[in-house]
């Protein structure tokens, strides 16, 4: 039986998260000119008001268990699967890059520069998880395990469209006036 190319390639190979990689920090470097030089309709500062703040607070918390800290836990409950250290480490190699361009482009370009960074960060993490529905094997513990953090994640990625995108989306009116 022939194997197709297609076939083979998974989310977690390497070349994808490269290709990722390399494209989103090319668009999130592309976001930050262009929001600093005023030709993309979209804030350079998130205005979340005081609400938003204090959730805000309770969702980096609940991100580090169900994104991090819960993950790490699968990975030690299956460390004897050679596909689960593949698996979690592409995850958490994500998360760690993620987390890096953030900070490093937060403070260089704009604060803003995260919204689009977690979007995309966001929505290609999903492609992982689900991913790794074919990759792992799970226990009834950690398939309620990996559910949660597919569930984090898919609400994450609605906060992100529902509250942060449009607090820094400007229109295209903002665009005109430059």
């Amino acid at each position: 039986m022939k194997i197709s190319v297609f076939e083979q390639m998974t989310v977690n190979n390497g070349l994808i998260l490269t290709l990722f990689i390399g494209i989103t920090i090319v668009l999130a470097l592309a976001y930050g000119f262009g929001v600093k030089a005023r030709r993309l309709p979209f804030t350079a500062e998130i205005g979340f008001n005081q609400t938003q703040l204090q959730f805000l607070r309770w969702w980096v918390k609940l991100a580090l268990v169900a994104g991090i800290l819960l993950p790490i836990c699968l990975l030690a409950l299956s460390w004897r699967q050679p596909s689960s250290w593949v698996f979690w480490g592409s995850y958490l190699l994500i998360v760690a890059v993620q987390l890096i361009c953030e900070g490093v482009f937060s403070r260089s370009l704009v604060p803003s520069i995260v919204v689009p960074i977690g979007f995309f960060y966001t929505a290609f993490r999903i492609c992982q998880l689900l991913d790794g529905f074919t990759q792992l094997t799970f226990s009834s513990l950690t398939s309620v395990g990996f559910g949660i953090v597919v569930l984090f994640w898919v609400a994450n990625l609605i906060m992100l469209m529902v509250m942060a995108i449009p607090t820094i989306f400007t229109g295209s009116e903002s665009i005109e006036q430059s």
